[in-house]
């Protein structure tokens, strides 16, 4: 290579390199694009008090998140339990998120009573269930919840689509006096992780307080025979809707990189699509999906719930710069 071509492969890659950052910084100006919010799910073992874990109480999940530096708190309905229908429980943590200086920002709700079920009947019934964790969210100051897309398997997936956009719809209907998004995750396997398949429905719901939570990680299409939707594409096919983002890590490189989710490739996806707001931190633990890395990616030593989350948010800090705001 002379000179001349050296100079000008060089100038090329710093172009290539630095063009994410510049066009963030751009979009960010004074106010930074992103804010962390910490998921509740990170810490599942502790607040399961699971075997070589201690045992957390979900009150604690506040402080936790404002010491590891993070801006607001993702709950797990499956670990909050009963306490959404506490009040004692839904005013500490509001005691302990304003102490903490974090703002509560989403329930993901755990139902799986079918959105989309093939009756009306049914699917007013499942709509029905969310009501008490609507009112658990509007006490929290949250700005909405997270939702499973159900239906019937047996059924085509275009007809599965336009059930769950009517149940949708009916939810949305208790969601709007209490000013409170509702989010449509890929979550479970097979269609419900399909993000193309996922964004058909807001788009048939048409409600702006319908959207996505787009999830790095969970694109799981079979998981007896190990097979995957494409996660980018998915990914971009929902960020059009998104009104948080969850940021999945399993396990990290000598380097920091997460070794399943090619970070650099997916948050220039988010950043190309325009969405500023809430990035969720999920360190969902050791061994990914698919379990096999790729071969430029080798897994360092497991790391607790803890320092997993912390590496999360240092890889977010890496890749976001100047456009992440965050505390510490």
């Amino acid at each position: 290579m002379n000179r001349r071509q050296f100079l000008h492969s060089t100038a090329a890659a710093t172009l290539a390199a630095g063009a994410l950052s510049l066009r963030l910084a751009r979009a960010a100006g004074d106010t930074p694009r992103y804010r962390l919010t910490m998921g509740q799910w990170t810490f599942h073992r502790a607040f399961r008090g699971e075997p070589g874990f201690t045992k957390r109480d979900t009150l604690e999940f506040p402080s936790l998140s404002g010491e590891l530096g993070f801006e607001g708190v993702d709950y797990s309905g499956i670990l909050l339990g009963d306490g959404h229908k506490t009040p004692g429980t839904l005013a500490e943590l509001n005691r302990r998120a304003a102490d903490a200086g974090v703002k509560n920002v989403l329930i993901l709700v755990d139902l799986y009573d079918p959105l989309g079920a093939p009756t009306e009947a049914g699917r007013r019934q499942s709509a029905e269930k969310f009501r008490p964790w609507l009112e658990a969210a509007a006490t929290l100051g949250c700005s909405g919840i997270r939702v499973n897309a159900r239906s019937d398997l047996k059924l085509p997936a275009d007809e599965q689509a336009r059930l769950v956009a009517d149940g949708m719809s009916r939810l949305l209907a208790l969601s709007g006096p209490l000013n409170l998004d509702v989010m449509i995750e890929n979550h479970g396997q097979g269609t419900y992780c399909d993000g193309a398949w996922i964004a058909s429905i807001v788009k048939q719901v048409g409600n702006p307080r319908c959207g996505t939570l787009p999830d790095f990680g969970n694109f799981q299409k079979d998981r007896a025979r190990g097979e995957f939707h494409d996660r980018y594409a998915g990914v971009a096919a929902m960020l059009p809707y998104a009104k948080c983002v969850c940021a999945k890590a399993h396990d990290f490189d000598a380097n920091g990189e997460e070794c399943y989710t090619d970070y650099a490739r997916m948050l220039r996806l988010v950043a190309d699509s325009g969405y500023r707001g809430w990035i969720e931190v999920e360190y969902e633990g050791p061994g990914g999906s698919p379990r096999t890395p790729p071969p430029n990616r080798t897994p360092g030593p497991a790391l607790g719930e803890r320092d997993g989350a912390l590496a999360t948010k240092r890889l977010l800090q890496k890749h976001l710069g100047a456009a992440l705001r965050t505390k510490s």
